[in-house]
């Protein structure tokens, strides 16, 4: 029996050792096939994750200001609108 006529409905009684050995190696191939795919994608994953929180903590310490804490306090409440919408009752 050829490898390309191995298949999953022969009886594993009429294989020989090269047709097994054959058939293994094909299921190791395939399987191995599968892991590498989805470590690749966990490894993408992993990048633009990394890619994006470091995007986002770059933000961090980039405001400067002058303003005291008072001032930027007053600032706020200074700049507060009231509104009268159902949200505020």
């Amino acid at each position: 029996m050829e490898n390309s006529q191995l298949g999953s409905n022969q009886p594993i009684g009429v294989l020989t050792v090269a047709d097994l050995e054959a058939l293994i190696v094909k299921i190791v191939q395939k399987v191995l096939k599968k892991e590498i795919s989805k470590l690749e994608d966990e490894n993408l994953q992993a990048i633009e994750t990394s890619q994006t929180n470091q995007t986002f903590l770059n933000t961090f310490g980039t405001w400067k200001d002058s303003s005291t804490a008072e001032e930027i306090i007053s600032d706020i409440y200074n700049n507060r609108t009231h509104s009268n919408s159902e949200y505020n009752q």
